[in-house]
Parts: structure tokens; C-alpha cells; sequence
């Protein structure tokens, strides 16, 4: 009884702490106001909040910011701007993740998928704006996600000292029946931990690389008209009709069937009427 008490208390105390951090992340949430700030003040305990001296600490969270952006652009030569944008994503430490090239006759297109720094996002789409000049389109979207970090680290934080409570526990267990109750408690908390720690390292790889999606096109003006090219086009285009006309045909075999049976019928019809006045003729 003594080592189940002991549990209650410590998942109480534990509970308690999670509401506390909990409540600081719904603070930060609502106390932006609207203002521009690349810090916010962290909510610390009383023990943190003075340093030896006896003043305020300075203590900031930095704000966890994911950037993704898309820009479009013409460009007078599409291999000039691919080497531009290469030498320009290995100066600021990025990398292409996805590469999609499409070749058209009249505007041959590649869209590259970037990823950099976040700290370098503006700076990246500064220097490519200043090398191609105006983009056709740019859309840049910033998500907060400070919040969800105070809130993911707080409770990692709880369920490691939870853990640890539970570790310690199990070397008091006097009999097997405590011990396999505390096991299947450290067994889901552990799950827990590398669930939560998951998401934190999956949110700090958005914040710590941007996405920018490029996409650039080189318009090539339209050749003079050319009779040889046309007429070999247009033949070749007839036979393409030519095939999905067949096709058609083939497809509408239920039709057929049915034209040619109606056609039966009306055939016998007016065959019989001929025969039979055929036979009232010779009667007479």
C-alpha cells in the first residue's frame, strides 16, 4: 500500500507541474499583442528569476519561427540562373531536397524545393531578387510555433522526472506484483518520451531550415512558319485521329449491335408484307 500511495503523490505532483507549464504556454500564446518581437521573456521559477547580484535575470526564450515560401520568375537563361542559385544556396550552407525540370518547346521550366537556414531566409530571397530583378509571383508564410516548443519541452521535462521516480520506486518494490505495475508504468512513460522527443526534433528541423520553392522559365520566342514541319504535323496528327476515331467505334459496339438488329427486324417486317401482297395478287 505504502509504494502505491507513493505513486499517487508523485503523478499529483507531476500533474500540478504540467497545468503550471501549461499555463505559461497560453500566456505566451495571448501576450504577443501584435508586436513585431524576435524575443519573448521566458516564465522562470522565483529561485531563477534574480541572479547573485540580486537583479531581474535577462533570460529570453528565442521565438521558434517556421518560414515557407514561394517565388517565380523569367529568366533570360535557365542554366545562368541554375548556376547562380547553386553557388548562391552552397554560400549560405542550404540545399536543393527536390529538383523537377520540364521541357517545353516554347518555355522550357525547373522548380527547385531549397531548403537553408532560417536565420538566412530573408537574405537568400534578397539575393536572388537583386540577380533576376522582379519576381512574377512571392508568397511567404510564417508559422509561431514558440508556444508548442515551451509546451513540448515542459512536459518532456515531466515525464522525465516522472521516469525517474518510477526508477526509483522499482528498486524499493518489495514484491513482484509492484514491480510489474511500476515496469508497465516506465514502459508507456518511456513511450511517451520518445514520441514527445520526436516532435521536438521534428519542429527544430522546420525552424532551423527554411523551405523556398523556386520556379523560374526561359520564353523562347515562337520560330517562323514552316511548311515542312506543318504538314508533317498535321499527318501525324491525322493518324492520331484517325486511331481514336477506330477506337471510338470500337468502344460503341453495344450500338452496333442494337442498329443491327433493329435493322433486322424492319427488314423481315417489310420482307413479310411484300410476300403477303404478292399472294393477294395472285389471288385475284
Amino acid at each position: 500500500m505504502t509504494t502505491i500511495k507513493i505513486l499517487l503523490i508523485t503523478a499529483a505532483m507531476l500533474s500540478l507541474s504540467a497545468c503550471r507549464d501549461a499555463n505559461k504556454m497560453a500566456n505566451l500564446e495571448s501576450g504577443g499583442g501584435g508586436k513585431e518581437l524576435d524575443m519573448i521573456m521566458a516564465d522562470q521559477s522565483p529561485s531563477e528569476k534574480k541572479s547573485e547580484s540580486g537583479k531581474p535575470s535577462d533570460k529570453l526564450i528565442e521565438r521558434k519561427l517556421i518560414k515557407n515560401g514561394e517565388i517565380s520568375f523569367e529568366t533570360k537563361s535557365i542554366t545562368d540562373t541554375k548556376a547562380f542559385l547553386q553557388k548562391t544556396i552552397a554560400g549560405y550552407k542550404g540545399y536543393i531536397s527536390n529538383e523537377r525540370i520540364e521541357s517545353y518547346k516554347t518555355n522550357p521550366t525547373e522548380v527547385l524545393t531549397i531548403r537553408v537556414p532560417g536565420s538566412d531566409f530573408d537574405a537568400f530571397i534578397s539575393k536572388i531578387e537583386q540577380q533576376v530583378g522582379e519576381f512574377d509571383s512571392k508568397k511567404i508564410d510564417i508559422d509561431d510555433v514558440t508556444a508548442e516548443f515551451v509546451d513540448i519541452e515542459a512536459r518532456l521535462k515531466n515525464k522525465k522526472q516522472l521516469e525517474e521516480k518510477y526508477q526509483e520506486l522499482l528498486k524499493k518494490a518489495g514484491n513482484m506484483e509492484d514491480i510489474l505495475k511500476i515496469e508497465a508504468e516506465i514502459s508507456s512513460i518511456r513511450e511517451d518520451i520518445e514520441s514527445t522527443e520526436g516532435r521536438l526534433h521534428y519542429l527544430s528541423s522546420q525552424v532551423g531550415y527554411s523551405t523556398l520553392m523556386v520556379t523560374y522559365y526561359e520564353e523562347k520566342p515562337a520560330s517562323g512558319f514552316k511548311f515542312g514541319e506543318k504538314i508533317s504535323d498535321a499527318f501525324s496528327n491525322g493518324g492520331t485521329g484517325l486511331l481514336w476515331f477506330m477506337i471510338v467505334m470500337v468502344q460503341l459496339w453495344p450500338l452496333w449491335v442494337i442498329g443491327f438488329a433493329i435493322w433486322y427486324l424492319i427488314r423481315k417486317i417489310i420482307s413479310r408484307k411484300k410476300r403477303k401482297t404478292l399472294v393477294e395478287k395472285a389471288d385475284l
